[in-house]
């Protein structure tokens, strides 16, 4: 395509770069430089965590949900990605988040018969604060990415101390008990959404819930994943 030809296009189409929103061809979901940096997590990876092998520490630990996996880890420009996911409620972020999470649900989950698609939940006095909750926004989108119907199971009970303010340890411990289930699970496969995983206790705590109702399996899938270090165990 030539510059002008491009110039023209880019400005009959004004679409945007999910992760930096520089504009872009209608056919990309990223610009030329996010392509290129975008720290994708691409196979192998953890059978667990989900993670790259040269990143996972997770040992094999065992959770209540089967495994998890995400599209990116959650640094450079995904990072700056997932802080526009919180703090800004934009369709074009959702979206290319979304379209790169059912892209590796594809692949990593390939043939698993999911009844539906839930989302790790805000409190209702965080969501009113924020205007909105952006894991049951990429839920709804991922949905429509994967045509599987999005079911609000998961109510947030107990307002928490930020997951990101505390230790591992002390991760756990803060979300023993503040969430619950609002609909039928029985017997059901669900894919668990949440924007980031850490050490996966969000992710946990919503799978013991949801399996304690009655569900089967319960598999996550995250928009990032941060890179632990030993300590973060």
């Amino acid at each position: 395509m030539s510059a002008l030809l491009e110039a023209v296009v880019r400005l009959l189409y004004p679409k945007h770069c999910f992760l930096c929103n520089r504009a872009i061809l209608p056919r990309h979901r990223l610009c030329e430089n996010c392509r290129q940096q975008a720290p994708y997590i691409l196979p192998p990876v953890c059978e667990r965590c989900g993670r790259g092998e040269d990143a996972c520490i997770c040992g094999g630990h065992r959770h209540h949900y089967e495994r998890c996996i995400s599209a990116f880890y959650h640094d450079g420009v995904a990072k700056t990605g997932v802080y526009t996911l919180k703090s800004e409620d934009l369709a074009v972020t959702v979206d290319g988040f979304a379209a790169e999470m059912a892209e590796v649900v594809r692949r990593e989950y390939g043939g698993i018969p999911f009844a539906c698609i839930t989302a790790v939940p805000l409190h209702p006095a965080d969501r009113r604060a924020r205007g909105f909750d952006q894991a049951a926004r990429l839920g709804q989108a991922l949905s429509r990415h994967l045509d599987i119907p999005f079911v609000p199971l998961l109510k947030k009970i107990t307002r928490t101390q930020p997951q990101k303010e505390l230790s591992a340890i002390q991760r756990s411990g803060n979300l023993l008990g503040v969430f619950d289930v609002t609909g039928p699970v029985a017997d059901k496969t669900v894919l668990l959404v949440d924007d980031v995983i850490t050490t996966g206790s969000t992710l946990d705590e919503c799978a013991k819930m949801l399996k304690i109702y009655g569900a089967a399996d319960v598999y996550g899938v995250t928009a990032a994943a941060a890179v632990l270090k030993k300590s973060a165990e």
